[in-house]
């Protein structure tokens, strides 16, 4: 590729970022919301985007209404907005990174003591989800533990974050069947990844390269993307192997992930690691990611789901994720020179 057409790609990559920015902000309710908040706890994103695309504002707005709405006298969010029980800690890390973007500090450092409940201290692990009577689920993922990772890098609780790291490389180390399957969900109780489950359920539990199913493609793509950011801010070369061995696990499965939503986050993984290593392979996977989702995108600026309901809260919860993955992309691509 030359580098005349590369400028033509990031050029469509912006336009993509803009067009996705513009209709989330006509989203945006007068009192600072977004959407239709009786759906729930989907805008958990919503600052960290924000924030990332300039549009400082709406951040501030929403966090407003979080704040008011939301933030519990204990230091938790909660409330009747928040009706789901299911990735728990997950959203509340994203919430808390882009709140540390927006400068809002009561909604990051004051929610991390919260947070930091959640992280299991034998394996580093952030539990899923929270249970009907309060207490943390079993299982720990690596999606929903990278997440927590983010979460205390933003706010500077390196050890937590060590720690999470330090869990990618012991579930990574306990994988006997790679490359073709990665039993990503780890019991707290057992301390190993969870390799029994109903067969309807594997969705939550395993990834099978070779299948072009509904999988959560978007484990290697958020781990090599987190252990970059910590090598960013902690240059242990163990991170940046790590990453890459995450990378190349998502990297290798089959092309029919394209067809779902949730291989969006590889290009959080290949783009980062293109920023620190230049090697062309993770260029060309950000580039084949791009692509992805200008073509998946609707001319008004959302991302229809691949499954599941177009809800409203679902739409605005893609182009929360989704244009926060292709600022990255696009950030990536521009750290080197465009040369062939």
């Amino acid at each position: 590729m030359t580098a005349e057409q590369k400028r033509i790609r990031l050029a469509r990559y912006r336009r993509v970022r803009g067009r996705a920015t513009r209709w989330l902000l006509d989203q945006m309710n007068p009192d600072g919301s977004i959407g239709d908040v009786s759906e729930g706890y989907f805008f958990y994103r919503g600052p960290w985007t924000f924030t990332l695309v300039g549009e400082t504002e709406a951040a501030s707005r929403l966090c407003g209404w979080i704040r008011q709405h939301m933030l519990q006298p204990d230091g938790r969010i909660g409330g009747p907005h928040r009706k789901l029980n299911d990735a728990w800690a997950y959203r509340d890390s994203a919430l808390i990174v882009g709140a540390q973007m927006a400068g809002q500090y009561d909604l990051s450092h004051g929610l991390m003591p919260a947070l930091l409940r959640w992280q299991d201290p034998a394996s580093g692990a952030f539990a899923n989800d929270r249970r009907e009577d309060g207490s943390k689920s079993d299982d720990q993922s690596v999606p929903y533990t990278a997440g927590g990772g983010f979460a205390c890098l933003a706010t500077g609780n390196l050890e937590a974050a060590r720690s999470v790291a330090s869990f990618l490389r012991r579930i990574y180390d306990a994988q006997d069947e790679l490359p073709d399957r990665f039993y990503y969900d780890w019991s707290r109780a057992r301390q190993e990844p969870n390799r029994e489950f109903h067969p309807g359920q594997a969705f939550w539990f395993v990834v099978e390269n070779r299948v072009a199913r509904l999988q959560r493609w978007t484990v290697g793509g958020i781990a090599a993307g987190f252990l970059c950011r910590l090598y960013l801010a902690d240059p242990d070369p163990d991170y940046l192997e790590l990453a890459c061995r995450y990378q190349d696990f998502s990297m290798a499965a089959t092309d029919g992930q394209f067809n779902y939503d949730p291989v969006c986050k590889s290009g959080w993984g290949s783009s980062l690691l293109y920023l620190i290593i230049g090697d062309p392979r993770y260029e060309a996977w950000t580039y084949r990611m791009g692509d992805w989702f200008a073509r998946q995108q609707h001319p008004d600026g959302y991302w229809p789901p691949t499954d599941g309901p177009s809800t409203r809260g679902r739409l605005i919860h893609n182009a929360l994720e989704f244009t926060m993955h292709v600022d990255t992309i696009i950030s990536g691509l521009s750290s080197r020179p465009l040369s062939t």
